[in-house]
Parts: structure tokens; sequence; C-alpha cells
């Protein structure tokens, strides 16, 4: 999938809208599909999960699919279907693909398979961290307490050599992740500045705004005060669902390679 160049006329923009929605659609599809992202018995990736039963790591994986795509399809129907241009919305959601497909790659991208089960280890404890801190006050008669939880995850930490279990006891954190996507994917759009300004978007932050969006000014009666009013477009979008797209390809590629036979 190439870049996005530096200028696009209007009409440009429209026809990449209009190619990039039925990929987004077909992601989307595949998702629903139980039998897509399937994991042959043969495969690195099969083995993998045998190492990390009963948190398999072809399961981390596919959850952060669904979950990145589910985003990006979002922002297909808000632009696309509904002819919608949010100034902060599209942003918000891309960030929510950027860090799920970020967080697959990071677990799927390592060539030893302890440390890609060590990260798979990592996910789930960053699970049942926050897990607990979202909903052990509820005080729900079958919830399991956070110690047995991460006992559970530590105890296939330690099963096999290699698997480095003081870092799977941290978790992790997206800043992390995205961080890792962006040194190791091949795109000039890069992984860590998309999800930083979509970030920031997410967060209300002034400077996203004032560093990427149209803004028009109105003075008023107060000469230090000044009214702006901010908008986007369908190309500043593209910019970011670009991103998105092209860091969903190349974890696409390297899943049907960790999920097939070698040989």
């Amino acid at each position: 999938m190439t870049d996005v160049p530096a200028a696009l006329t209007a009409e440009q923009v429209s026809a990449k809208w209009a190619a990039i929605a039925p990929l987004i659609d077909k992601l989307n599809d595949r998702t629903d599909d139980k039998d897509d992202f399937d994991v042959h018995p043969r495969s690195s990736l099969a083995r993998d999960d045998e190492w990390a039963d009963p948190y398999h790591v072809s399961h981390a994986v596919k959850a952060c699919i669904v979950a990145g795509v589910d985003h990006l399809h979002a922002v297909k129907v808000l632009i696309v279907d509904a002819q919608t241009v949010h100034v902060a919305a599209p942003a918000s959601l891309v960030r929510g693909c950027l860090e799920n497909i970020s967080a697959a790659y990071w677990i799927l991208h390592p060539a030893s398979r302890a440390e890609r089960v060590t990260r798979c280890l990592r996910w789930h404890m960053q699970n049942a961290k926050d897990q607990h801190k979202a909903i052990h006050r509820l005080a729900l008669p079958d919830y399991k307490p956070q110690d047995e939880r991460i006992a559970k995850i530590v105890a296939v930490a330690e099963r096999h050599r290699g698997i480095d279990v003081k870092s799977v006891e941290r978790g992790y954190s997206s800043t992390a992740v995205v961080t890792y996507a962006d040194k190791h994917v091949d795109s000039r759009l890069g992984v860590l500045t998309p999800w930083q300004l979509c970030s920031g978007f997410a967060h209300g932050r002034p400077w996203a705004n004032l560093s990427f969006s149209e803004r028009e000014e109105h003075p008023t009666s107060d000469p230090n005060v000044m009214v702006v009013r901010f908008s986007t477009d369908l190309t500043r979008a593209l910019y970011l669902v670009r991103a998105a797209m092209n860091l969903t390809q190349d974890l696409l590629q390297m899943h049907q390679q960790r999920s097939r036979p070698q040989y």
C-alpha cells in the first residue's frame, strides 16, 4: 500500500477514500468471520499457543485485530457513509486502531518464541490489572481476586526457560507498543506521530488543533482575546486513516506468516 503524497487535489482525495472504503469493509467482514485468522497446527503461532496455554498468543492478537478494525470501520462509516467529518472524533477512533494494531504487532514481531509468549503474557497481565482497577470496587459476587488472576499468568510464565517473568509482571503500555511499531514498520507516514496527534485530539489538547486543524480567527472586543473556529477536511482525515491502514497491512502479512507452516 503506497503512502499519501504530500499534496493531493480534492478529486484525488475523494478517489482515495473511495478506494479505501471497500478495503476497510472487507477487513471488518474478516473479523466477523469465525474461520478467518485461523492458525494451522504446524505453524509457529500454534506452537506459541502451546507454550502460552491457556493464554493463547493467537487469541490475544485476534482480540487486538478485532478491536483495531472496529475503530477503523467506525471512521469509515462516519466519513464515507454518513459523510460527516468531525474535528476530533475520527482522530480518537484512529487512535484506538493504532493502539490495538500496534499491540498485536508488538506481540507477533519478535523472532524469538519466548519473547512472543512473554509479550502475550504481558498483554494479559495489563488486562488483569486494568480490570481490577475498573471493577474491584463493585464487589461483584463472582469476581476473582486480582492476586489469583496474576498468579495464574505468572505460573504460565514460569513454565518455560527464556520467558522474562519480571517483565510479565510489569504488563505493558500503549506508548511502548506504538513506539515499537513506529521503529519497525516501514512507512513514511509513521505510527508514533499519528498516534500522538490522535491522542491530542482524544484528550482535547489545544496543540493538536493548533497544529493540524483548519482555523478561522475572529476578533472580539478584547484585543487580547480572539474567537477561533477549528475544522478539518477529508485530506487530514485521510492521513490518519492511511497511517492506520499501513500498520494494519503489515500486521496482517506477519500474521499470515506466523499462522501458516514454514515447510
